[in-house]
């Protein structure tokens, strides 16, 4: 019987998207922070201050050392975190840097639209190490479709300028890669070979946040999100070059071959993220902003309330529970084992909660099978080669 082998389940938060800026010069119209069924950011102060995220900082070790975990992930996390001021980054960073002495180890990421980007802030990404994530959707007519500025104007231009520069920094201590949501309005090998004329070797491939209220983008007739998916496949396994990896894809490949996995896009992902707010306030991971508006407020605050609190908060209990909990139109279904019914928010539904399955269930059923098939014709053993 096919079997999940995901990722142990952790006792603890080991993942801290801390939203340094909660604002933004672009106005993405797929955006689920400020364009989704959340309104709260429009209460928050724009800039976390030094108090609230030495108050983080503090929070993670105490965590840390209670829950004896020893690696932490950091996110700098908006809006756009490069609207922050650098003198107020560095200080963060350095306040960040303080967890060493405790034998924390700490992982820095970064997700930016790049259009901010300049030789100061790439050169601090590379002295501490930062995974730096650029926002990218595909060629140009693709991008700014959808990634638009204020005045609606496209921002691909901005962008690439922003990550061509980044690319000077790679192999000084930027680990670089690219964030493309999934748009079916142009054929996905298009997509592919667009990131590769770049020379982007990490791709990101993220389907729009979507639920039962929250629709995903339109699909062309006979062009959806699986067909999207398998022509970018196709099209890196075409290319067969090892250095270019595409999570996503990489994460179906060693589920569908029984190996271990952490995909935040389908599985059984444990859900150990904590979302800190530019004011200090505590919450799960930014996917419930597309289900329901405050769905994520808890009441809690760095200021007054430890980690703990939000982990065993009852709200932070029932994700960790719904993840686990299988929609009853999963359970005779070939891939459920590793797919789970879909990553939890996908399922949300105002009548149901999160008992149906995710809506992306089609698309991805399709993938998993299209990926088992390649493998089997290459003549890689998959857990489902004798099922």
């Amino acid at each position: 019987m096919p079997s999940s082998s995901r990722r142990g389940t952790l006792a603890g938060i080991d993942t801290y998207i801390v939203k340094t800026v909660e604002w933004c010069n672009l106005n993405c119209k797929y955006c689920y922070f400020y364009n989704s069924q959340d309104t709260s950011w429009m209460e928050r102060p724009r800039f976390m201050s030094p108090l609230i995220f030495d108050k983080v900082v503090e929070n993670i070790r105490q965590h840390c050392i209670e829950k004896d975990i020893s690696k932490v992930w950091i996110v700098f996390h908006g809006g756009e975190p490069t609207l922050q001021p650098l003198a107020q980054f560095d200080e963060m960073v350095q306040k960040a840097e303080t967890l060493r002495a405790d034998g924390i180890e700490v992982v820095y990421k970064v997700t930016t639209n790049a259009t901010l980007l300049n030789d100061e802030w790439a050169e601090r990404f590379a002295r501490f190490k930062f995974n730096v994530g650029v926002s990218l959707d595909g060629p140009k007519e693709l991008n700014d479709s959808m990634r638009v500025n204020k005045a609606g104007r496209g921002s691909y231009d901005q962008v690439v300028r922003g990550l061509e520069l980044a690319q000077k920094y790679v192999g000084r201590g930027l680990n670089l890669g690219t964030i493309s949501v999934l748009n079916p309005a142009i054929d996905g090998d298009a997509v592919y070979r667009h990131l590769r004329s770049l020379n982007i070797q990490n791709i990101n491939l993220v389907l729009p946040e979507a639920n039962y209220v929250q629709e995903p983008l339109p699909v062309r007739p006979g062009y959806g999100y699986f067909e999207l998916m398998r022509d970018i496949f196709d099209a890196w396994i075409e290319e067969d070059n090892s250095k270019v990896n595409i999570r996503l894809f990489a994460d179906m490949i060693r589920a569908v071959s029984g190996l271990t996995f952490a995909s935040d896009q389908f599985g059984y992902a444990p859900v150990n993220v904590a979302v800190i707010e530019t004011d200090g306030d505590l919450q799960p991971t930014d996917n419930f902003r597309a289900c329901e508006d405050r769905m994520s407020d808890l009441g809690l605050n760095v200021l007054r309330n430890s980690m703990d609190d939000l982990y065993m908060d009852p709200f932070f209990s029932y994700c960790r529970e719904q993840q686990d909990i299988i929609p009853k139109a999963c359970k005779d279904c070939k891939f459920l084992a590793i797919c789970g019914g879909g990553r939890v928010t996908t399922r949300f539904s105002r009548e149901e909660g999160f008992a149906r399955r995710t809506i992306y269930c089609n698309d991805l059923y399709r993938m998993f099978d299209h990926i088992e098939r390649v493998l089997t014709s290459r003549g890689v053993a998959t857990q489902y080669s004798n099922a």
